[in-house]
């Protein structure tokens, strides 16, 4: 891919993520650097995890020129090739300029801007935890919550499963292969799946039973899945399931599954 700046060739690095601060949560993933302007492409939602001391070694296998680089007015996408549009949020700083491409949602970002972006973000997190009015009371009110709220979920979906019918949930997971729900970042969990044979598929989700909501996962008959979960809050319990629904009409739902978003 070329450099949407310089129109250097972009190197393909992998680089360690401590999301969440959790070990479980960590990993590594790819991202595209430019060595000669310092330049960085990130895959949709790969900004907010690339931590900090990645940016520092990405900064060091910069070599820039002795003499002015020469930049574009215009910056492509290095997938899509079309122009990428200035992105704006109240995560990114004054002043500060991240560049979007409105068709794959990849970002690209120059090395002040990276550095900035991040330094926001981790002073954003420090204030969070912080906070008293976010941790009242810590050690007497979050880990009895935190207890009550797994001794509630573990009721749930024991008394859901025994009602559930034995032989639709059987043919559900049979439909399905690779199911993988990942947490991206806080607010964020990816679902992914195949299925055998092409269907409409739906999840459910909530932080109860009563509070579940409905979203098209592919809304056409589809054999490959894929959604991101955007509305969800940190560090917070939620249950889910997948109804899936063939050519002929037929409705399967899976077992009532969990995941735990991050901190």
């Amino acid at each position: 891919m070329i450099c949407p700046s310089c129109g250097y060739l972009l190197q393909k690095l992998s680089v360690t993520t401590n999301s969440g601060g959790k070990p479980a949560c960590a990993g590594r993933f790819d991202i595209d650097h430019c060595g000669r302007c310092g330049g960085t492409w990130f895959n949709p939602y790969e900004i907010n995890r690339i931590p900090y001391h990645e940016v520092v070694n990405l900064a060091k296998l910069t070599v820039l020129p002795k003499h002015q680089l020469h930049t574009t007015n215009t910056h492509l996408c290095p997938r899509c090739r079309i122009e990428l549009s200035n992105y704006h949020g109240e995560s990114i700083p004054a002043r500060v300029t991240i560049l979007r491409c409105n068709k794959c949602h990849g970002v690209w970002a120059t090395q002040k801007a990276l550095e900035a972006f991040k330094d926001k973000q981790e002073d954003t997190i420090k204030e969070y935890k912080m906070s008293k009015v976010a941790f009242p009371a810590l050690s007497v009110v979050f880990v009895p919550a935190l207890f009550l709220a797994l001794l509630f979920f573990a009721t749930f979906v024991t008394t859901l499963t025994l009602q559930q019918s034995q032989e639709q949930r059987i043919q559900a997971t049979q439909m399905m292969t690779n199911l993988q729900v990942k947490p991206i970042s806080p607010s964020i969990v990816s679902v992914t799946f195949q299925t055998k044979s092409p269907v409409i598929s739906i999840i459910s989700y909530g932080k109860s039973t009563l509070q579940m909501k409905e979203k098209y996962i592919s809304a056409t008959l589809s054999s490959s899945h894929q959604l991101l979960l955007t509305d969800l809050e940190p560090n917070t319990v939620y249950l889910y399931k997948i109804t899936l629904k063939d050519l002929a009409g037929k409705t399967f739902t899976s077992k009532l599954g969990s995941f735990i978003t991050t901190f």
